[in-house]
């Protein structure tokens, strides 16, 4: 057997192996409830792209929670089994493509509907996306995971969210040998945790001026190549401080190399793109270190 078939069976075995003890240590399904279960629903922050809400249970129970735009001359509430029965046949659609999509990929521990798609207990969510200047439902529901039904009435409330960001964010930047690292601050420097954002390292080749553009042309060339990266999917969006690993092996999108120029862009998901940063570095070593501040953002400096 080569060496590189020892490796890969090694890993295989190791794989397999944490996969049982993971399979093994796991607590059966939470307890659960479905009578007398009140769901509040708190919003908290309303920007141009997103609205973060808290819910909160008087019970332990799972249930479904959903943001979705307001269907003009249509009350939820006047048929709500009908309504919450249609939101989770839709969950469930979600749940078994993504489910579907695990299997192909050869995984084999593959989380429940219940984990996957429901809440439980008091939960802090971010819906994110969404259109400034434009009216939202946030509605949430008890479902029973053992019948997939709806349990109890349809809590909701209608959200407008507001025609421009209304959080003031910059983004601090940080590498470290391969290692980069990304903190969304407020102006006080404190790391805020629910902004969404994008982000994604190009070399030089990409942005050089090759093509007599202007700078605003390459930066938009820039974030069009970022969302076409992360096909601004909600669960490829950041959220508070990220890290990412540049290395061969790593997570990044870059593999970073002695001498070469890279450019970070780093874009909130809050109407307008929010948000606006690019930071320029060469790279030399793993000893390599540096750190950006918004005085470092070369936007209005290209």
């Amino acid at each position: 057997m080569s060496s590189k078939s020892k490796i890969k069976n090694l890993k295989y075995q190791i794989t397999l192996l944490l996969a049982i003890i993971m399979f093994c240590s796991c607590d059966p399904e939470a307890k659960w409830e479905t009578s007398d279960v009140d769901i509040t629903i708190e919003v908290q922050t309303v920007s141009a792209a997103f609205i973060r809400c808290e819910f909160k249970t008087n019970k332990e129970a799972y249930y479904l929670i959903s943001c979705e735009p307001v269907v003009k001359d249509v009350d939820p509430m006047s048929y709500q089994k009908q309504f919450m029965m249609l939101s989770l046949d839709s969950a469930n659609v979600e749940y078994l493509a993504w489910r579907h999509e695990q299997l192909l990929n050869g995984e084999f521990n593959i989380a429940p509907f219940s984990s996957h798609a429901l809440q439980y207990g008091n939960v802090n969510h971010v819906f994110t996306l969404l259109e400034a200047d434009t009216d939202y439902w946030v509605y949430a529901f008890v479902v029973n995971p053992s019948t997939m039904a709806p349990v109890g009435k349809l809590y909701l409330t209608t959200v407008h969210t507001a025609p421009y960001s209304t959080i003031d964010v910059d983004f601090e930047y940080r590498v470290k040998g391969y290692w980069d690292y990304i903190y969304p601050v407020d102006s006080n420097g404190s790391i805020v945790d629910y902004y969404p954002y994008i982000a994604a390292t190009c070399d030089s080749a990409f942005v050089a001026d090759t093509y007599g553009q202007t700078p605003y042309e390459r930066l938009y060339e820039l974030f069009s190549f970022i969302a076409e990266s992360k096909d601004l999917l909600e669960e490829n969006i950041r959220f508070g401080v990220n890290a990412i690993d540049n290395s061969f092996l790593g997570t990044g999108y870059v593999t970073f190399e002695e001498g070469a120029t890279y450019y970070t862009a780093i874009a909130g998901c809050d109407g307008e793109m929010g948000s606006l940063s690019v930071y320029r570095f060469v790279w030399t070593d793993d000893d390599f270190e540096a750190y950006f501040t918004d005085e470092d953002n070369i936007l209005n400096n290209w």
